[in-house]
């Protein structure tokens, strides 16, 4: 399978819109429901495991349960993920180290955070900013498998769906209530029972990319065009919980999906200057995703008092956007070719050795 260049151009955007979201948050304030920004904070993370499906299934689509193949899918896995989460955490940890009095560590914590464990039994014991998602895709990973079986069937497949899409829309209707914010109820929406469905969505979608052969881009442009118009303007306001909940849920859940096939099934004609930077952030939008905050710690700490000594809400932000921003973008290109990519490589010179039966293809939350 060759690789999806529109779909890590997605990501890549996706990725820096948490980004600014993030320092618009810390600095002048959540933006609220009602702003394209505010949604794309809750939703992009929700896209990142839909992609994060679709490519799985595009690279695993033929993987077959033997201990081998399953071995070599979980190698892969580990190493794809693993090497940059320890420096986001150990980042985090050393700061937290240095700023806080009487820094005690939570060995619980760290370990499970080290070995990539917490998301199946606390996923609020995160460390680096975001990394409750990769908690997440951990569980999903271990899920996949049986997704990929139950795929063989169209119906088995779908039973399994309609399972996972109960769940998730029990949180959203019953678990989760509009009259306390997204921030008071954080613990219960980061459940990767709250997320599975996402990722078994996109799952579908790369089902559904085998069976649609056409090279005309008019469907997808007006399905891509559709979505964008009503996730921008469909009207709530309020609280992040206010589109998590209800029927804003639903909505926003397959305007997601609409989305993501739309990107899929696309061609792009590369652009002399705009492809390059589309690919470069799709590079380093993992890396860029979980260092993020750390840059914003040791910059917000060490260099905002430099240049600004009471600085105001919004010189705060545009201290963000200026310098820590290009800050992070750099340091996270430097950490996806000396860090990522050779992990990666690694990863696949060890599952080489045993001949695996299927293709690769990147994944990503890898986010």
């Amino acid at each position: 399978m060759h690789r999806i260049h529109s779909i890590d151009y997605m990501r890549g955007l996706l990725a820096l819109c948490v980004i600014i979201y993030h320092f618009m948050s810390w600095s002048t304030g959540t933006p609220d429901s009602s702003t394209t920004l505010g949604r794309l904070g809750v939703y992009a993370v929700s896209i990142f495991y839909i992609i994060s499906g679709i490519s799985l299934y595009l690279a695993y689509s033929d993987l077959k349960l033997s201990s081998q193949n399953l071995l070599n899918y979980f190698t892969k896995r580990f190493f794809r993920i693993a090497p940059l989460y320890w420096i986001a955490t150990l980042s985090t940890g050393l700061y937290l180290y240095l700023a806080t009095p009487n820094f005690t560590i939570d060995w619980e914590k760290y370990i499970s955070n080290l070995t990539l464990t917490f998301g199946y039994y606390q996923p609020r014991n995160y460390v680096p900013v975001g990394g409750w998602s990769i908690g997440n895709e951990m569980v999903f990973y271990a899920l996949f498998p049986f997704l990929i079986v139950l795929a063989k069937k169209k119906w088995t497949y779908l039973c399994a769906s309609l399972a996972l899409g109960s769940v998730y829309f029990y949180f959203s209707s019953y678990l989760l209530t509009p009259t306390q914010t997204l921030a008071q109820q954080w613990t219960t929406y980061i459940s990767p029972f709250n997320q599975a469905f996402l990722f078994s969505m996109g799952v579908g979608i790369g089902f559904m990319r085998q069976s649609y052969k056409s090279t005309n881009n008019l469907h997808p442009t007006i399905a891509l065009i559709f979505t964008c118009t009503a996730f921008t303007y469909w009207p709530v306001d309020g609280n992040q919980i206010n589109i998590v909940t209800g029927f804003n849920r639903v909505f926003f859940t397959f305007i997601c999906g609409i989305a993501c096939w739309a990107v899929l099934n696309i061609n792009i004609k590369p652009k002399k200057y705009i492809t390059p930077i589309l690919k470069f952030m799709g590079d380093i939008s993992y890396s860029a995703y979980l260092l993020h905050g750390a840059a914003f710690f040791y910059t917000s700490k060490y260099f905002l008092p430099l240049v600004y000594s009471t600085p105001s809400p919004h010189e705060k932000l545009q201290f963000f956007c200026v310098i820590t921003l290009p800050i992070t973008i750099i340091l996270s290109y430097f950490v996806y070719n000396f860090i990522e990519k050779p992990f990666i490589n690694f990863g696949k010179h060890l599952t080489n050795r045993s001949k695996p039966h299927h293709s690769h293809a990147r994944a990503p939350t890898e986010q």
